[in-house]
């Protein structure tokens, strides 16, 4: 039969249209949902009824042996690969002074808007549901002028199959049960038509009024793209069955949401999963542990085999010790037979070990165990390597992830600030300072920077993994001994570390406040005055390459001579205090000019 053809978004009061439309696709859309269901009871070991409100959390009790290898094989590779949250960065592409800083200011803005949104955790479960159900989405969206990012259930999404067989449908759909005060809440001139909403079709009513005390209420959110660059039919809408809640015009050419999938199918929208591949093996392993359940029921138990017309009570059998049994005749057995055979054990561990070979983790890895004999950091990090590239699509999925993220962040920044100019956040500057960032410093084109993402730490895990890294860094004069103790980053060592780089931080600081703020600070005599002209020497070369404006360099030139004045000052100060000098003794000790302007790895460290 031939899809009917609402074309929804092209109608004046569409909600109708959108309600069919999605009952449509839901409809023929039941087999997938039927496999997310498998899914989610395999992964969670539970006979989930349903995906509704009532139903999600209802199982049928259940008593049997249970080796789940999918969910311990998942656990695994998800810890794995979502360990560190990538960070997204901003490199301008020749950009000026101005455009760096614009980068820096939209790096600390997107790094405050990841920590409120709770986007790594998020992410997180994303990369879990994509294991289990093949797909994993979060949706980013924004109330009032906070931005959210929100792990959405595959089973809530739906795409019309046709429009998915390549993968980039058009419209597509969200269903999500609301509280209906929270609903009244968010759309209040639709809340009369809220609380008179009913119950979905087909929901129990037990479902939603006797054993629950909020009423829930299912809700319908559909996009239509454009269908081409300054096509006028993009539409978005918020409905539900009765009333339409929002509606609005959609210019962009791409969902809210972003996606993730274990591995892209080969035809069609939704990925596959781990599930899906290990299915077969979970299978045969429950049904061989029903097997051996059975049997161990049954023959475990020894056995007492008396003869028929012996003269042996066989009630003063039991299982005291030094019991004494009087007989006559036929002297009773005692049997112990052999359970099970000791192969269906062998082929159980076969499968167990086979899903995680499939799943391309070890079981040590499962467990948490390394390999026997792999002592040194280099042998570990060679075996993670190794282990690691198996899941070499899957990490980079995970770091799109975070990009098509950040992507969608400041979408809702510049959508935000066209609502309220002056909109801002509060986000850290450095380890020790928070600062207002205003939109307008950040605002600027997409042509005017990359995005490229970082992971959080590319370094070990493991203490003795990162020492034998740095050590390795350090012998090879890549590193000098305070930049090793940074990377080490070893809780006992903070506070020691905070000493070792006062110097270095207030200098850094000192020419941030000239170079991006315009703000003047003298040089202190109680600071490291070499190494003061050194950076700010680097600092002013820098930014004459980048384009400074002239007030900021200007500062900076008045700082290094007032460093200057400082060094001969003192020099002065040390020559009236000490003794003139025997003839022919070499010249006092002290500071006779700036060193070399390259600043060295252990330059700021107090000693």
């Amino acid at each position: 039969m031939q899809n009917p053809n609402y074309k929804w978004w092209l109608k004046k009061d569409p909600h109708k249209e959108v309600y069919s439309a999605f009952n449509h696709i839901r409809t023929r859309d039941e087999s997938r949902l039927e496999g997310l269901r498998k899914n989610l009871r395999l992964y969670g070991n539970q006979n989930i009824l349903g995906f509704g409100p009532g139903t999600y959390h209802k199982t049928l009790n259940h008593e049997r042996v249970t080796l789940n290898v999918i969910k311990a094989a998942i656990d695994t590779v998800a810890a794995r690969i979502g360990k560190h949250a990538p960070r997204p960065r901003f490199l301008t592409t020749g950009g000026n002074f101005t455009l760096r800083r614009k980068a820096k200011l939209l790096q600390q803005w997107t790094d405050a808007q990841f920590h409120s949104s709770g986007l790594a955790r998020s992410a997180q479960m994303a990369l879990v549901e994509a294991c289990v159900q093949g797909t994993g989405i979060l949706k980013v969206f924004s109330e009032g002028e906070t931005i959210h990012a929100e792990r959405v259930f595959p089973g809530e999404v739906f795409v019309d199959h046709a429009e998915g067989l390549y993968g980039k449908p058009r419209q597509m759909f969200q269903r999500k049960y609301v509280s209906k005060t929270v609903l009244a809440e968010l759309f209040p001139a639709c809340a009369k038509a809220i609380e008179t909403a009913k119950p979905p079709d087909g929901a129990e009513e037990s479902d939603y009024g006797l054993e629950t005390l909020a009423e829930m209420v299912e809700v319908v959110e559909g996009w239509h793209l454009p269908s081409g660059p300054g096509a006028a039919d993009g539409k978005h809408c918020i409905c539900i069955d009765g009333d339409m809640l929002y509606e609005e015009d959609w210019v962009r050419d791409h969902f809210p949401f972003v996606f993730i999938r274990w591995t892209e199918s080969l035809r069609g929208f939704w990925g596959l999963g781990l599930c899906d591949e290990l299915v077969g093996i979970q299978v045969e392993i429950n049904r061989l542990l029903q097997k051996v359940q059975k049997a161990f029921h049954l023959l475990s138990a020894p056995q007492v085999w008396v003869e028929s017309g012996s003269q042996v009570k066989t009630a003063q059998i039991n299982n005291e010790i030094g019991s004494v049994y009087k007989y006559t005749g036929q002297r009773p057995v005692v049997v112990a037979p052999q359970t099970i055979n000791p192969e269906i054990f062998m082929h159980i561990e076969r499968l167990y070990s086979k899903a995680f070979e499939i799943s391309g983790v070890s079981r040590m890895s499962a467990t948490g165990n390394k390999p026997a004999g792999l002592e040194s950091g280099v042998a570990l990090r060679e075996y993670h390597d190794i282990e690691s590239e198996r899941f070499a699509l899957v990490s980079k999925a995970y770091e799109d992830l975070f990009m098509e993220a950040t992507s969608l962040f400041i979408e809702e920044g510049k959508s935000i600030s066209k609502r309220n100019p002056k909109y801002s956040v509060v986000a850290q500057k450095d380890k020790n300072t928070i600062a207002e960032v205003k939109w307008k410093d950040v605002d600027m084109d997409k042509d005017s920077y990359v995005l490229q993402v970082f992971p959080a730490s590319s370094l070990p895990t493991t203490p003795s993994g990162r020492l034998a890294f740095v050590e390795q860094m350090v012998a090879g004069g890549m590193l000098g001994p305070t930049e090793a103790k940074r990377l080490l980053n070893f809780p006992d060592m903070d506070a020691e570390l905070s000493l070792e780089q006062a110097v270095n931080d207030n200098i850094d600081r000192v020419i941030e406040l000239m170079l991006d703020e315009g703000v003047y600070e003298a040089p202190e005599p109680f600071g490291d005055l070499q190494l003061s002209l050194k950076k700010v020497q680097a600092a002013y070369n820098r930014g004459v390459v980048d384009g400074v404006p002239e007030e900021n360099l200007e500062l900076l030139r008045q700082h290094m001579s007032g460093i200057r004045e400082l060094q001969k000052r003192m020099e002065m100060e040390a020559m009236n205090a000490s003794p003139q000098p025997m003839p022919g003794a070499p010249p006092p000790p002290g500071p006779t000019g700036a060193s070399p302007t390259a600043v060295m790895p252990t330059d700021g460290v107090v000693t």
